[in-house]
This record gives structure tokens, sequence and C-alpha cells, in this order.
């Protein structure tokens, strides 16, 4: 089955009514708060649009958190999807208020057992608060000339950063957090140094499979989410390089058929951009749901989210985007939400004490794990070159 029997499929399978697809076009967005307040634009941007859920971007405090998880929920009709991007490291959003976790590469060092601890301490800092979708762990391979890359993954072997991923995610599930790989099909062979607008991965198709494809293969079936690139493909786009949220391509042929996930593909329509023309976020939403996107992220402010929802809607009355392709979004959204619990908005002080000296106990041993290894190094080298060695 191509990319193409998958368009055909949403032509000829019995569109739903575009009446009711429409009035549920909000439920496809996720939108982005830069500042984690609590505002009356807000609220009316909430009610008005009925997002699916909503993405913090920077944390003030757990008991403000907590208390703005909770209104957002309420004002939504069914538990939304409350999402953070946390993986550790010093620039993590929970270091507002808790002490700082290991990088991932860090944890990687240490072994899948060290990553799974991450994953289930940042997992309960996450279900204390309120959230419940975790935009993590990212799943791209480094390389020695992507250093500002290769300081967030979990290293350059595709099998441990499968290994690795695959216990990170185990992490978070015990504390029922959802997890959203990225960045599908993998941003690790991005060329250093500056690069066009839309940034393109040379890769040929084997290599890829081979590579930056392999921790997918292997983890798809346990990501319920996966949050698809801004990058270009040349091996699935070469004439006409497209965004990998904006290719056919990749999302049908690639995601869908070959790969056979069922998840939901997320895009980043604040971020995405195609390189031959600027597109604003309505003609980028409409580009990513018409490819085979079923979430998308947005600015929450709205200007962009009614841009955005009038893009789709106009794409769907004039048969450029096929309502049964929105209804089956709709349908994979509705699932995964059923799953989901809504907030308390408290935050017990003690639980919040007992968390913040788990953080610690955990940064404290991969500390001495760090020097242990520096001494034991060390000592090999004195030992080969015939020098006392360190007691």
């Amino acid at each position: 089955m191509t990319a193409a029997a998958g368009e055909d499929r949403d032509r000829t399978g019995g569109d739903a009514p575009p009446e009711r697809v429409s009035n549920s076009l909000g439920q496809l967005l996720v939108v982005k708060l830069e500042e984690s307040r609590w505002t009356g634009s807000f609220e009316r941007l909430l009610y008005r649009h009925r997002p699916g859920g909503a993405f913090l971007q920077s944390l003030r405090s757990a008991e403000s958190t907590a208390e703005l998880l909770a209104k957002i929920s309420r004002t939504l009709e069914a538990p939304p999807l409350l999402w953070l991007a946390e993986e550790g490291g010093k620039d993590g959003p929970l270091g507002a208020f808790l002490p700082p976790l290991p990088s991932l590469r860090t944890a990687a060092e240490r072994g899948p057992s060290a990553v799974a601890r991450l994953g289930e301490l940042i997992g309960s800092a996450m279900k204390l608060l309120g959230f419940n979708t975790n935009c993590a762990p990212t799943l791209d391979l480094a390389s020695p000339s992507e250093q500002n890359v290769a300081a967030r993954t979990f290293g350059s072997d595709p099998r441990e950063v499968a290994r690795c991923g695959e216990a990170f995610i185990h992490g978070l599930c015990r504390r029922r957090i959802l997890a959203c790989g990225k960045h599908f099909p993998g941003l690790g062979s991005l060329q250093p140094g500056p690069t066009a607008r839309l940034p393109a991965v040379g890769k040929p198709m084997a290599q890829l499979w081979h590579e930056d494809l392999l921790p997918y293969r292997d983890l798809l079936p346990q990501l319920p989410l996966v949050l698809v690139s801004h990058a270009a493909y040349k091996a699935y786009d070469f004439d006409v390089p497209h965004a990998a949220a904006h290719s056919t391509n990749i999302l049908e042929g690639l995601l869908r058929v070959k790969l056979r996930y069922e998840g939901l593909a997320v895009a980043d329509v604040a971020r995405a951009e195609d390189a031959q023309e600027a597109l604003d976020p309505g003609e980028k939403a409409a580009r990513c749901v018409k490819a085979g996107c079923n979430l998308l992220l947005v600015e929450a402010r709205e200007t962009s989210v009614e841009s955005a929802l009038a893009a789709l809607r106009k794409a769907i009355d004039s048969g450029r985007l096929p309502a049964a392709r929105i209804e089956r979004s709709l349908k994979r959204i509705r699932l995964l939400r059923k799953v989901l619990t809504a907030p308390s908005g408290k935050v017990a002080k003690t639980a919040l004490d007992q968390l913040a000296r788990r953080f610690e106990d955990f940064s404290r041993g991969m500390n001495l794990n760090d020097c242990e290894h520096g001494r034991q190094s060390h000592n090999g080298a004195r030992r080969q070159s015939g020098e006392p060695q360190i007691a």
C-alpha cells in the first residue's frame, strides 16, 4: 500500500459530516504558552476554540503550575493533553523549583537502568504537578560534529539510543505519563553550521532505515505520540523538498504504511518552515494535516489559533482536505484522552520536598559515579605508564 492509497482511502471511505468535523477542529490543536500564567485572554481562547491540550514552555512555582493546569482542565470539556518538555539537564523547566537532574547523555552513560530512573523521577514530578504528556525522549542520533545536538541525545549508536529510549519511556509510563518521541524520522544527520530555511538530511533511504529509523522501528509500538521533524529528507522528497511534517511520503508512506504506526503524529506549526515560501500558521496547519499529522502545536495566541482553524475549515470546504481524514485524527485523539484524569490543582509540600530529595540523591549518585569512573580511568593510564595509582 502506498501513500497515494491512503489519500484514495480518504476520498472513498465515507466522509463524516463536514459541519460536525468543523465544529471539532480545535481538538487538533495543543496551544503553547510562553508564560505559565492564567489570563483573561487565555481563558477566552480556551472557551472559544476548545483545544485538545496545552503545552507549558516555562514554569514559575510548583503551586502556580498545579493551579494553572487544573484551571485549563476545568475549562475544557474532557481531560486535555497537558504537555511539558522535560528530559533532565541544567536547562529543564522543572529546574525552576526542583534540583537539576542529569542530562539524557549522562544517564545513558550509566546504562538503561539509570535512564529508566531518570524517566521515572521526571514522571513523578510531572504527575505531582498535573501534567500527563512529556515531549520526550529525543531519539535523534548524535555525531561528533554536532555538539549542541549531542548534549540532548542518548548517543550515536542506534541500538543504544533504542535501549535508552525504551528505558526512559518505561520510566514515564510507571508514573502514567505519555511519551512523545522526537524528531521523526531523525535529526541526527543534519549538516552542522548555517543552513537554509529548510534544513535537509541527505542520507540515502537504506542508511536512514538502519541508523536514524532503528529507534523508531523498535519503539513506535510503545509511543502514543511522535513529534515529526521540521527538516526535509532527500531520500523521500528528492525533487521538491518538503519538511517532514508536510510530506505525505514520510507521514503516510513511511510512518503509517511501512512502520504501521497507529498513534498520534504531532507537528510543531510554530516552528516548521517551508523552503519555497514563507508560510503563515494557517497554511502550515493545513499542509501538516493534509500530509497526515493528527495533532498540531500552535502558539497560544488568538491570531495563530484562528489562522490555523480558518485554514483547516477552508481546506475542508474546498475538498483539499477530506473530512474523513480529520475524523480519523479526532478518533485517535479521543481514544488517547480516555486514559487521562483531571489534575487536582494542589501540591502537598511534603510530597514536593520528598521529590526534591530524590532528585538530589539521584544527581549525587551520578556525580559519585563520574568521580569513580574518572579515578579508574586515571589509574588505568597510570598502570600503563608505571606511575603510582590513586587509592
